[in-house]
């Protein structure tokens, strides 16, 4: 009896031992379980943001790049109703001009222009008056020595004078100052739609 007392108590030992491993080893597992969870829960966390935020960046540059594309074709459209207006407005303008080459006045204009010149540059004999067809006879008549030639290029009036011994042009045609004025208007900042 004494010996299965003792086989009892040895029985007892050894389970009492054998719990306290297992309790331990239970322990062991349960902190190596959440220390294994808060590591996989960080890491998750930072896998997570890094996708957000590459997300973010590719919307982002998407964004970026169609709001640069809509502006292009914005700014593109406006150009070309600016142009289409210009050029309108600017057509308008060079059929009053060449109305107002027909008047009276504007054989008075024609003439002012030519002692102009002549004023500058004294017509010479070798001198060349250009300008548009319809004003060739009238200044034959105003300088009959001097020779005078239509220029297709000269289409709203007024005159150029070529100085052939001095290889010397003078350009005071409408058309010149019509086209310095379009142009300065089209590059004019301050004319935006």
């Amino acid at each position: 009896m004494q010996n299965l007392d003792k086989i009892a108590r040895f029985e007892e030992a050894i389970n009492s031992a054998a719990e306290a491993e297992i309790n331990a080893l239970i322990e062991a597992a349960k902190a190596k379980a959440a220390e294994a969870v808060a590591c996989a829960d960080e890491e998750y966390l930072e896998r997570s943001y890094q996708l957000v935020s590459s997300e973010a960046k590719n919307i982002k540059r998407k964004l970026a790049h169609e709001v640069s594309q809509k502006s292009f074709e914005t700014s593109k459209e406006i150009f070309a109703y600016r142009n289409k207006c210009v050029d309108e407005f600017f057509g308008d303008l060079a059929r009053e001009i060449i109305e107002y080459s027909k008047t009276a006045e504007y054989n008075e204009s024609l003439s002012e222009i030519l002692s102009e010149i002549d004023g500058e540059k004294s017509f010479g004999d070798n001198a060349v008056i250009y300008v548009k067809s319809e004003d060739v006879e009238k200044v034959k008549k105003l300088y009959p020595s001097i020779k005078v030639q239509a220029d297709k290029n000269i289409k709203l009036g007024g005159a150029t004078v070529f100085y052939p011994d001095a290889s010397i042009y003078i350009d005071k045609t409408y058309d010149n100052a019509f086209e310095q004025q379009k142009t300065e208007f089209v590059n004019n900042s301050f004319m935006q739609l």
